[in-house]
This record gives structure tokens, C-alpha cells and sequence, in this order.
């Protein structure tokens, strides 16, 4: 543990930031974007990631004129800068003694320079809105086999910060419209192989985050999937889930927390802001009370709350064959 953190303070130290790894990653990414963009969810990834953050460039894929014209100079200067002020929040997790861990880290981290406070972000940097609503798909190509298309369906929902509770709700309202998607696009009409539904809730931008369905399909049966995700949206806004639905996807959803309280991974990541937000220490105390207090009206709300086709954005990605 000592030698560990005696590695991890020459980090943040003295970075060696060598010009070589840099090199290597602007050499290769034309060919890896070229691969991406041959097929539509490689599209989507490529170029949705911006649109969904309402055109946020941060959350843009860079062109490889954009990649290529990076210098490791500035790069390199701008990461030592960051490094050198501003708090240093220590987590250490596992088996491990603590008076021993506040040794080390006190002959470590701890023997640094006083440091300064946290930098105050620029204005507006903590902004991001999600698109508007679409009347009809927004078209994005691939450059991939003119069978191949993809149907994108997202909604506005919230964010996570400060309190966890909806952003779980959401999540296991999410399974649930994942349980529909595979019974209905995939088994009954044949639509999909693969439909996914999934939430994102931001613990960074207030008020961000999103339901998303994204299945492939064949461009002539895109119709049919909007269709379709717009009469399983509609269900559940009319009418509660029955109870045998519920458990089918909150307990996998159990399992997998249960699962992952086990791993020291999941620890560090839920304790890595307890000294600078000591109140996510509760959020993650009640996670698996969260989920087992959820119902099927708890579900119902929020999908009248969020599912509404008003604020529905749509996304069509096809081959730029057929876009011709």
C-alpha cells in the first residue's frame, strides 16, 4: 500500500504525458472511425452523442482533422497545470488497516504543499439541455450495407444529483420498457433481434439525463419500430404493470447491485466524493432500499411524467447509399 501510493503521488507529480501513446492513438483513429461509422449504431455513437447533449461540443466525437491537430505541448501543459492545485480527495478501499492507510497517506499525498480550493467552473459549463422534440426523424448515414438501419427514440428526463431516488426509479422503469421491447419488437413482430432501452441521468448537469430505445431494423420496417415504441410508451403511461413484471426486472436489477457491493471497484466508485459530498454516503446506504420500495404506480408516474410523445426526439440512421 505505501509503494502504491508513493506511485500514485509521482503521478500526480510528475507525469511523464510522453508524446508516443498520443502519436499512436492520432495514427490509428482514422481507420477506427472509418470502422465505426460502417455500421448505424457505430453511426449513432459517432455523431448522436453531441445532438443528445443539445449540441454540446464536449460531448462530441472529434474529427480526425479535429484529432490530428492535436499537439502534445499545450496537452501536456494544460494536464500539469490541473494537476498542481486545486483538493486531492483520497479513497482507499479493501482489506486494509486504516491507521496504516492515514500513515501512508500522510507521508504520501499528505506531504504535499498546501494546495488551493477547487477552481470555480467557467459560466454556463455546467449547462446542457437535451434536444428538442422531433415531428419527424432526424436522419443520420452510415456508410455500412443499405439493409442495415437504426431506429433512435429518446426522452428528456432529469438528473441524479443530490438525490438518487429517481434516477433508480427510472432505471428499473427502463428494464421494464426493455422487457416490452423484447416481447413485442423482437418475439411477436420480428422487427429487432437486439432492441435496447437504457436511462442516463447526469450527476453533472441539473436537470439532464434521458430514456432512450435504440433497435436496427431494416430501413422499410423503421415505420413499424416508431410505431411500435409508441404504443409500448403508451401502455405504460395508461396502465400499471403487473406485479410478476416488476420483479422480472427489479430483481436481476438487485442481483447485479447485490453482486457488485462485493467488488472493491464498485466501492471506490461510490465512495470517491464521500469527503467532498458527504451526503452521497446516504445514497448509497439506501440503494438496494430504493429499489425494493419501487412500485408499479411509482412506474406509471414517471412514465406519464417523462414517456410523453411531445417531448419524444427521433433518430433514423441508415446507409448513405440510400440517402443518396
Amino acid at each position: 500500500l505505501a509503494l502504491e501510493l508513493q506511485v500514485l503521488t509521482a503521478f500526480l507529480t510528475d507525469p511523464g504525458l510522453r508524446p508516443a501513446p498520443l502519436q499512436r492513438a492520432q495514427t490509428a483513429y482514422p481507420q477506427t472511425l472509418e470502422q465505426l461509422t460502417a455500421t448505424p449504431g457505430g453511426a449513432f455513437a459517432v455523431k448522436g452523442g453531441a445532438i443528445l447533449a443539445g449540441g454540446d461540443k464536449r460531448a462530441a466525437t472529434p474529427t480526425v482533422e479535429e484529432f490530428q491537430s492535436v499537439r502534445i505541448e499545450p496537452l501536456r501543459e494544460q494536464i500539469k497545470t490541473a494537476l498542481a492545485s486545486g483538493p486531492v480527495e483520497i479513497t482507499v478501499v479493501g482489506d486494509v488497516d486504516v491507521d496504516a492507510v492515514i500513515a501512508a497517506v500522510g507521508s504520501t499525498f499528505g506531504a504535499l504543499p498546501a494546495r488551493g480550493a477547487a477552481p470555480t467552473p467557467p459560466a454556463g459549463s455546467a449547462e446542457r439541455r437535451f434536444p428538442a422534440p422531433t415531428a419527424t426523424p432526424v436522419r443520420l448515414t452510415h456508410t455500412g450495407q443499405a439493409e442495415q438501419a437504426l431506429g433512435v427514440v429518446a426522452w428528456p428526463t432529469t438528473d441524479q444529483i443530490g438525490d438518487r431516488t429517481t434516477s433508480r426509479q427510472l432505471s428499473l422503469l427502463s428494464a421494464v420498457l426493455q422487457l416490452r421491447l423484447n416481447e413485442d419488437i423482437r418475439e411477436k413482430q420480428g422487427l429487432a433481434y437486439s432492441p435496447n432501452a437504457g436511462s442516463s441521468t447526469s450527476d453533472v448537469f441539473p436537470g439532464y439525463g434521458y430514456m432512450v430505445v435504440a433497435a436496427e431494423t431494416a430501413p422499410e420496417s423503421l415505420p413499424k419500430l416508431f410505431t411500435a415504441v409508441d404504443a409500448i410508451a403508451a401502455d405504460l403511461r395508461d396502465n400499471p404493470i403487473g406485479e410478476d413484471e416488476l420483479n422480472r426486472a427489479r430483481r436481476p436489477a438487485l442481483e447485479r447491485l447485490r453482486r457488485s457491493m462485493a467488488d472493491n471497484g464498485y466501492w471506490l466508485t461510490q465512495l470517491s466524493e464521500a469527503q467532498s459530498d458527504p451526503a452521497s454516503l446516504d445514497q448509497t446506504r439506501n440503494n438496494i432500499a430504493v429499489l425494493e420500495a419501487v412500485t408499479a404506480a411509482d412506474l406509471q408516474r414517471l412514465a406519464q411524467h417523462y414517456l410523453k410523445p411531445d417531448t419524444a426526439w427521433r433518430a433514423e440512421v441508415v446507409s448513405d447509399k440510400l440517402a443518396q
